[in-house]
Order: C-alpha cells, then sequence, then structure tokens
C-alpha cells in the first residue's frame, strides 16, 4: 500500500498563518514594568506583525498623572534659542523622560496649538489635527489628558490648562480608526490614555504604517480608551534617564546613555513633553 506524503510546505504555511491570527485576536502580549519613579514605570513591547521594518520592539512610558508632571518646552524659550535633540532636551530638563512633541514647518514653526507653562507659543489651531495632550489645569490639581477635539474644547484666547500640544487623533473612545489606510511607513510616536486616566506613551525602534501603528495601540493589553499621534520618522524619539536606568530612541536609533555620552543625534526638535516625578 502506497503511503501518502504529507503536503509539509503548506502544513507550515497554514501553521504560520493561524499564529499570525492568533496574535491579530490577542492583542500585544503584556510586558514587564519597571518602576522608575512613583507613578512612572517603563517597559518594552514586540511589534510583530505589525512591524514593517527594523526593529520591532517599541518603548512604552506608563504615567500617572498626579505622581508625574508632564511639560511642554519649546526652543524659542528653553534651549538657548535653537533646537536640540532629545539627549540634550532631557539634560537641559532634568527631566526623567523626554519625548517629541507634534510636528512642525521646515522653519521650526509649530503645526497646532502649543501652550508651555501657561504661554501661548503657538495661537493658530490646526483645522485637521483633532487631539490635544493637555496637563496642568489651570483651576488646579495634577491632572494629564488627551483630548479628542471632535467633542473636547479648548479655548485658544485663554487655554484651560497651562501645558498642550496638538496633534492627530489615531482612534477615539468609541473605537474608531481616526487615520487613513497607508503603505507610507515610519517610526511612530503616540499617547494614549487607559481606562484608569493613566497616560502610555509609545516609541517604536522601526517602522510602521500609520493605520496598522493605531490598531496595535488600540489592540495593546493596556486598556487604551483612546490614543493621538505625536511626529513620526527621524523625529520619534524618546529619551529616559531615571539612577542607573538609561534608554534612547532616535528615530530607530537605540542604544544606552550615561551621564557622560555626548548627544549624536542628527535630528533637533523644536518642541517636547518632559516627565518628571513630583
Amino acid at each position: 500500500m502506497a503511503l501518502r506524503r504529507l503536503p509539509v510546505g503548506r502544513i507550515a504555511a497554514l501553521a504560520a498563518l493561524l499564529v499570525a491570527t492568533l496574535v491579530l485576536v490577542r492583542g500585544v502580549p503584556g510586558p514587564r514594568w519597571k518602576t522608575l519613579r512613583p507613578g512612572l514605570e517603563f517597559a518594552t513591547i514586540s511589534g510583530d506583525p505589525w512591524c514593517r521594518g527594523g526593529s520591532s520592539q517599541i518603548a512604552l512610558l506608563r504615567i500617572d498623572p498626579a505622581r508625574a508632571r508632564l511639560r511642554v518646552h519649546y526652543f524659542g524659550t528653553s534651549s538657548g534659542g535653537r533646537p536640540l535633540d532629545v539627549v540634550e532636551w532631557q539634560r537641559v530638563t532634568g527631566a526623567e523622560a523626554v519625548f517629541n512633541a507634534g510636528q512642525f514647518t521646515p522653519d521650526w514653526n509649530y503645526l497646532g496649538l502649543l501652550v508651555s507653562g501657561g504661554n501661548v507659543i503657538s495661537k493658530r489651531m490646526h483645522a485637521t489635527f483633532k487631539a490635544a495632550l493637555v496637563a496642568g489645569p489651570n483651576d488646579g490639581g495634577n491632572s494629564a489628558h488627551v483630548l479628542d477635539l471632535e467633542h473636547d474644547s479648548i479655548d485658544v484666547a485663554r487655554p484651560q490648562w497651562s501645558e498642550v500640544a496638538q496633534s492627530f487623533m489615531l482612534f477615539d473612545r468609541g473605537g474608531r480608526l481616526r487615520v487613513r489606510s497607508s503603505d507610507k511607513i515610519a517610526n511612530r510616536t503616540a499617547v494614549g490614555e487607559d481606562r484608569s486616566g493613566r497616560l502610555v506613551v509609545f516609541v517604536t525602534e522601526g517602522a510602521y504604517a500609520i493605520d496598522d501603528f493605531a490598531r496595535l495601540v488600540q489592540k495593546s493589553p493596556f486598556q487604551i480608551s483612546h490614543a493621538m499621534a505625536m511626529d513620526g520618522g527621524s523625529e520619534a524619539q524618546l529619551c529616559v534617564v531615571a539612577g542607573g536606568f538609561h534608554y534612547i530612541c532616535m528615530g530607530g536609533r537605540t542604544r544606552a546613555v550615561t551621564s557622560s555620552d555626548a548627544a549624536d543625534a542628527d535630528t533637533p526638535l523644536p518642541a517636547v513633553i518632559s516627565v518628571a516625578a513630583r
């Protein structure tokens, strides 16, 4: 009796498809959080199968606004008159973490509303950017939020928040994606708000399509209710220095940082967000 040969190639392909499907259904596996300071945690996760280029690792910064303070910094008022890279910004601010803010023009003008320490740096609301990262309510308190400007409002003449950085939504509280499908890939930065009121910053070491990145953040195990994107590409930067812990990602370039390192980024940032323990 002749033995039938098993279609090994087809079985392997089916198994690979099944694994990818399970990952998509279950979402991104949970990380091990490292507490940097009270209210400030760091972790990394794999962005497979969404990553399309470079390292699939994604750096995460989880922030409890009641225990850590967010501030907006702009080079015209905070850095001696020139844009800095993320390592220089960390040194200037002395904060435990610094990440890139939203988009800007080639001549360093911020695209959208930008408020730093209660001072309105950029007054013009961007018509199509429907998100804002805000902190420091003028009526007191320690809150910070991702606002959906389709439902929330900001008074441009007298902003209700001392820190504001406008950009665009990835997805809203109803689960609706607010970005279009695209084949363009780039490193990404996002800020999501979880169902407990904490903020989670995502900075990718590799390149993602914007809609894939939105789905990744949405399917992550962090109960993100809604999220916004900051600038991407080489501007997607994060520097974390807390005690003996050091991490830096500069638009795909990742390395350890020590206090004696010289900054070597070639993409300066006119505006950043700093995070410091209270």
